[in-house]
């Protein structure tokens, strides 16, 4: 039982994973034992998050590989990449996304092509790939990165792809689950509130906003990307065998009260 949260040997795939909370993720799961590929666009920017888990978590594996997660046969490669370096895959993290705001009635379609193409089809697509591996082997754990988005809007406007780019996430979790649970495959999601990460900078550094924001949430403060690192974790390792199709909220309480 005292091993329960260990990913030991486990191959794990970050997608996303040199952003904010994809990078803490990787370090985590590297820190409970699993070998970890970050993956991304920004290649420079994976292999420094590589390096750094190599350096300070002892014996650890860490690998970096650019693909685009927009593109069928970039994804599709990567997973080749993967199973040719690590044998197989038994973690797949989705940990990227985008936020562009925009008024309601000024959205270009092709920002919301853009945010829908990361957001909802890319994650389509690595799920798929590595899906397939999974379901080959009847054996694996899929987390998502949601929103609070996903079930309650903002108090501002601006939000409105976003939202409705997370509730996809949701339904696509809880689909998934459904579906893969003969196979022995978890699939679930993280959703967190407000994160201290770049893409809500701009939020974080208006004091107005961030006193309206914060007035809903019981802990009363935003985020780190390190609390998302423990619900990873939790979701990746043996402890959540049970548990799939399930949103968890990692949100200081926001989404209880409101």
């Amino acid at each position: 039982m005292a091993d329960m949260f260990r990913v030991d040997d486990k191959v794990a795939v970050v997608v996303g994973g040199a952003g904010g909370i994809g990078e803490a993720m990787g370090h985590g799961l590297a820190e409970y034992g699993a070998k970890v590929v970050i993956a991304d666009i920004n290649l420079t920017r994976a292999e420094e998050v590589a390096r750094d888990i190599r350096s300070k978590v002892v014996g650890s594996e860490a690998a970096a590989f650019k693909f685009d997660i927009t593109d069928e046969k970039s994804v599709a490669h990567l997973v080749e990449q993967v199973v040719s370096k690590f044998g197989t895959v038994d973690i797949l993290v989705n940990s990227q996304g985008v936020n562009l705001k925009r008024p309601a009635t000024e959205f270009p379609g092709a920002d919301w092509d853009f945010m829908f193409n990361i957001n909802v089809k890319g994650i389509m697509l690595t799920c798929r790939e590595f899906g397939k591996v999974m379901l080959d082997k009847k054996k694996g754990k899929v987390i998502s990165l949601s929103s609070v988005r996903g079930a309650r809007a903002t108090l501002w406007g601006g939000n409105e792809a976003y939202c409705a780019t997370k509730g996809a996430v949701d339904m696509i979790t809880r689909a998934l689950a459904s579906e893969w649970a003969p196979y022995n495959i978890n699939v679930n999601a993280i959703a967190p509130s407000w994160v201290a990460t770049k893409l809500a900078e701009k939020t974080l550094k208006d004091p107005e906003r961030l006193k309206r924001g914060l007035a809903n949430v019981p802990l009363k403060r935003v985020a780190s990307t390190g609390d998302m690192v423990g619900a990873c974790v939790f979701l990746a390792s043996p402890a959540s065998d049970f548990i799939t199709g399930q949103i968890l909220y990692v949100d200081g309480g926001l989404t209880a009260v409101v």
